[in-house]
């Protein structure tokens, strides 16, 4: 049987983990497509980012544009789903007593969602790269890079 204190020991593991989890999940979250500190999602806005960093032709611009007006009513959904399985982990961490079969289910839900937004994420960049060229794919696939090693979007507020 094991002590309490070893039990209570394993708990703080756990929703530390939980804790550690959720911010990585999270900060992965924030730089999806979609995400602008609860501001709404603008495709004009990305694409102007992308036109800036890419040099995009007024073709490409417009190309890139319709992939992602095309995309956002799912992007915004998958948006809202990786939030609310946030705030339900952290629901879970907090609650007391602890409830280690609800901070798993909230864990597993959250990264059941972060999968979902992972493929999505991948879905559109797979669309945007046969638009560029070569040196545009190149700096295309660097987006991010420095902070996380993953593709940044631009996401700013709805105009």
């Amino acid at each position: 049987m094991v002590s309490t204190k070893a039990n209570s020991k394993i708990l703080r593991k756990l929703a530390a983990r939980a804790v550690v989890a959720a911010a990585l999940f999270a900060g992965q979250a924030l730089a999806s497509p979609g995400h602008a500190a609860g501001r709404g999602l603008s495709s004009e806005r990305m694409v102007s980012h992308m036109t800036k960093r890419l040099n995009l032709d007024d073709a490409q611009a417009g190309k890139i544009k319709a992939v992602l007006d095309a995309s956002q009513a799912q992007m915004k959904a998958q948006f809202q789903a990786l939030r609310s399985a946030r705030q339900a982990l952290h629901q879970a961490t907090m609650a007391s007593p602890v409830n280690e079969g609800a901070i798993r289910d909230a864990a597993q839900a959250l990264a059941q969602a972060q999968g979902d937004a992972a493929l999505l994420r991948a879905q559109v960049h797979a669309q945007i790269v046969p638009i560029l060229n070569a040196d545009q794919q190149q700096k295309f696939a660097s987006f991010g890079a420095e902070r996380r090693g993953g593709w940044k979007h631009s996401a700013p507020a709805s105009e």
